[in-house]
């Protein structure tokens, strides 16, 4: 886990489209010394803006709202390579909405419905390089990593013997004619038939096809 040094007071803005919330937020944070919230924005171009015109060091930025969302404003922030911390504050929790944030380069994804302690901690915690969940969104972090894994585990055990064989020619070299000849198959069978290996092992080249036959103990060489 990285840490960093954090100098205080930390600048904050809160990007946010309601402005009861960018209200409960300062009035919360005011009463912490360690924070300076130094702007709020309702909308994607106010928040770019803002960001140039004030350069805060964490960004409290909501998901859905006009115009752009915050994931597009999360994209704009990563290209110029801004030295921000942006943590997603949202009352949203689809997968894919935390999937694409951490993608785009979010330091952390809170709920809303947090205790004000939680919010604070999580504040602190992407200051000094550390990744901020709520505990819902870890949760759903982990699973969706082990159902993919299993999902790719039930791929994988889905190669048939006569795939298994023409990964064990392949590694030995053989072209798709040698393919061919040895399985009594015509090309255009043994490119689908190849194909259908690649898709289960989610690979696109027939070195990664048997690398990864090997890193899964499918076969020996």
């Amino acid at each position: 886990m990285s840490t960093q040094s954090v100098q205080l007071p930390i600048r904050i803005l809160v990007v946010d489209d309601h402005s009861i919330v960018r209200q409960g937020i300062r009035s919360l944070l005011s009463n912490y010394v360690a924070f300076d919230v130094i702007g709020e924005a309702p909308d994607g171009p106010t928040a770019l803006s803002l960001i140039d015109e004030l350069a805060p060091d964490v960004i409290l930025l909501d998901i859905r709202m006009p115009g752009q969302s915050g994931l597009d404003i999360l994209q704009q922030i990563r290209q110029r390579n801004l030295p921000i911390k942006v943590l997603i504050l949202t009352s949203f929790d689809d997968d894919e909405y935390v999937t694409e944030a951490l993608r785009r380069g979010a330091h952390g994804y809170v709920l809303k419905s947090v205790s004000d302690d939680s919010l604070v901690g999580a504040i602190h915690a992407v200051c000094k390089g550390e990744r901020a969940l709520s505990p819902q969104i870890t949760e759903q972090v982990v699973r969706n990593l082990v159902d993919e894994r299993n999902g790719r585990s039930e791929r994988y055990a889905s190669l048939i013997d006569e795939e298994i064989q023409i990964l064990k020619l392949i590694a030995n070299g053989a072209s798709n004619t040698d393919l061919a000849s040895r399985l009594f198959m015509s090309n255009a069978t043994v490119k689908r038939k190849i194909r259908r290996i690649f898709d289960k092992l989610g690979v696109d080249s027939r070195t990664e096809a048997v690398a990864t036959a090997i890193r899964l103990q499918l076969m020996e060489v």
